[in-house]
């Protein structure tokens, strides 16, 4: 490793300011980690690279001919710094991994992912002080497993350019995070396993074209939110792990597709919701008439139920040994 050149030049005279290669991050090296308060390290980094380090736009420091995870020190002492990881063309960086270790509290932000294309798990998991994420996201939207990836950060946005188009495994991708919203063209269409995806974040509704169609298993995808709408797109239709899935939020109604058919599992699925009586009961005669599941446990939360709805009710638990939690007849 070579430190040095460059003390207060420009950042735009030295890197050309728009090098769209480079993986461009925040960090604040007096948060809490691993290393001293004017160091930073690389956790879990794989490839070669060099590193411009600077503040308020300004090169303070050069580190040439890095490898896998290193140690930065800065000469300018504790502070937040800009740092533009350039790869090498052969064996180049292609990312970090944090794994809930390391400094993974000093990250703040990532500005730009340029060559980062890491296809690890937990890649960021635990940097509780990363809050923003660049928008250049082509790596995430080409992903097949996001498993654990920016759990426990403090996102509470994310790119209107993710779509997450080839995502299958999304467990734990967000859980624990500040997210309100989705991106607007996050579908998840090829999604299958969804558990803790985004357990305990603030989300108030869903986007209007995500459907959810492949899904298996949603074990408290979206619990702990406050979501009071869902789209009308959503069909659930291969869902049959849903525990917990919508509980703890603030659900009156649900799409007119989710009927259900393949459920097997409903365990505290719509618990501490309020779905309307019309509703409820109509999904009730649904499930009796679509579902051939036996023993299914299933939680309708404060739901109440009509008579057509009791009579499919009473049917489920006649016939295929069902078992509900709710609100009782209206």
């Amino acid at each position: 490793m070579s430190l040095g050149f460059g003390f207060g030049l420009e950042y735009s005279k030295l890197s050309g300011g728009g090098n769209t290669d480079a993986f461009i991050i925040e960090v604040k090296t007096d948060e809490f980690g691993i290393s001293n308060n004017d160091q930073f390290q690389f956790t879990g980094a794989e490839g070669d690279y060099d590193v411009v380090a600077k503040q308020g736009g300004i090169i303070v420091q050069t580190f040439n001919n890095l490898a896998n995870e290193e140690t930065l020190t800065f000469s300018n002492g504790a502070g937040t710094y800009t740092l533009e990881v350039n790869a090498k063309e052969v064996d180049g960086f292609t990312g970090m991994r944090f794994n809930d270790s390391g400094d993974k509290e000093k990250i703040t932000k990532n500005l730009q992912w340029g060559v980062f294309n890491d296809t690890r798990q937990q890649l960021f998991f635990g940097c509780s002080n990363l809050t923003e994420i660049g928008s250049d996201v082509n790596w995430l939207n080409a992903i097949t497993n996001g498993y654990q990836i920016f759990s426990g950060c403090a996102l509470t946005s994310l790119p209107n350019t993710l779509t997450l188009n080839s995502l299958e495994n999304g467990s734990a991708m967000f859980n624990g995070n500040s997210l309100t919203s989705l991106p607007p063209l996050m579908t998840l269409n090829n999604l299958q396993t969804g558990s803790f995806m985004f357990l305990s974040n603030s989300l108030t509704s869903l986007n209007n074209v995500i459907t959810l169609e492949n899904v298996v298993d949603t074990i408290s995808m979206f619990r702990d939110n406050v979501i009071t709408l869902l789209p009308e797109t959503l069909t659930l239709n291969n869902l049959e792990d849903g525990n917990s899935m919508f509980s703890v939020n603030l659900l009156t109604d649900l799409p007119a597709a989710v009927t259900l058919p393949n459920l097997e599992n409903g365990t505290n699925f719509l618990n501490a919701n309020t779905i309307n009586t019309a509703r409820y009961s109509t999904l009730l005669e649904d499930m009796e008439n679509g579902n051939s599941n036996t023993n299914v446990p299933f939680n309708g939360g404060l739901s109440k139920y009509n008579t057509n709805g009791e009579t499919a009710r009473d049917l489920l638990i006649a016939n295929q040994n069902w078992s509900f939690t709710d609100g009782g007849l209206v």
